[in-house]
């Protein structure tokens, strides 16, 4: 649903920015609650980048998940209590008295709300958002997703495919090299990021149930271990 990329981008004065984005797919069928909770998880990361000391192509180490406890999400591998709280993929669950919770009821009272969404969401199979307390108990969290996304707009109304759009992605792609390239020197090594690695050669491929996504060749068939599904493949 999100990821971070470490001083992915730089200006002429070769000022460093990071980069986190958020998986728009997820924004009409999620709620802002898991939204939020996203967010928050890349942010941890930034903030170990910063402060800390990152593990290894994106580890999700000890530091990393104290922090995470601390601001009110426990990690956890299988994303409920018990599961490991490092590794190298790691997801979360919201500590139902914790820090995040407290903010995020804040946030929700403010009236705050998703205005842009992806036109072609991911399908949401579970329709509610459990939290958890520091001794495990499960508390449901009535949060519906920010829309519901039962009608889409046709592809003839793309942008992309609209006589009226200025420039083409070739013209603004030609324009940003022109200007910037003799000014940028190219980073001496790889940036560190928490983004998979894309090949045209690997496909994704997704559990319609958990939503475990994993990559791997084309026309592979792959089962879910924990939920005994199919992985359904989607093109990279």
């Amino acid at each position: 649903m999100g990821y971070v990329s470490v001083e992915r981008w730089i200006n002429a004065n070769h000022e460093y920015k990071d980069e986190l984005a958020i998986n728009p797919e997820y924004f009409a069928n999620y709620p802002l609650v898991e939204i939020c909770q996203t967010l928050v998880h890349e942010m941890v990361h930034i903030w170990q980048a910063h402060f800390g000391s990152p593990g290894r192509r994106g580890y999700h180490n000890l530091e990393w998940a104290n922090k995470m406890i601390a601001v009110g999400l426990m990690p956890t591998t299988t994303g409920q209590p018990g599961g490991d709280i490092v590794g190298e993929t790691v997801l979360d669950y919201i500590l139902h008295d914790g820090p995040f919770m407290e903010a995020f009821s804040e946030l929700e009272k403010s009236g705050f709300k998703v205005a842009w969404m992806d036109r072609y969401p991911v399908i949401r199979q579970q329709t509610t958002t459990v939290s958890y307390t520091r001794m495990g108990t499960p508390v449901e969290l009535n949060s519906p997703p920010p829309a519901a996304m039962t009608t889409l707009p046709s592809a003839e109304s793309d942008h992309r495919n609209n006589s009226g759009f200025p420039y083409s992605f070739e013209q603004l792609e030609a324009a940003f090299n022109a200007a910037f390239a003799s000014q940028l020197q190219p980073a001496s090594q790889s940036v560190p990021t928490t983004k998979p690695q894309s090949s045209q050669n690997k496909h994704k491929y997704r559990c319609p149930q958990c939503q475990l996504q994993v990559w791997g060749k084309p026309k592979l068939f792959i089962k879910c271990g924990e939920c005994e599904t199919t992985l359904v493949e989607y093109p990279s």
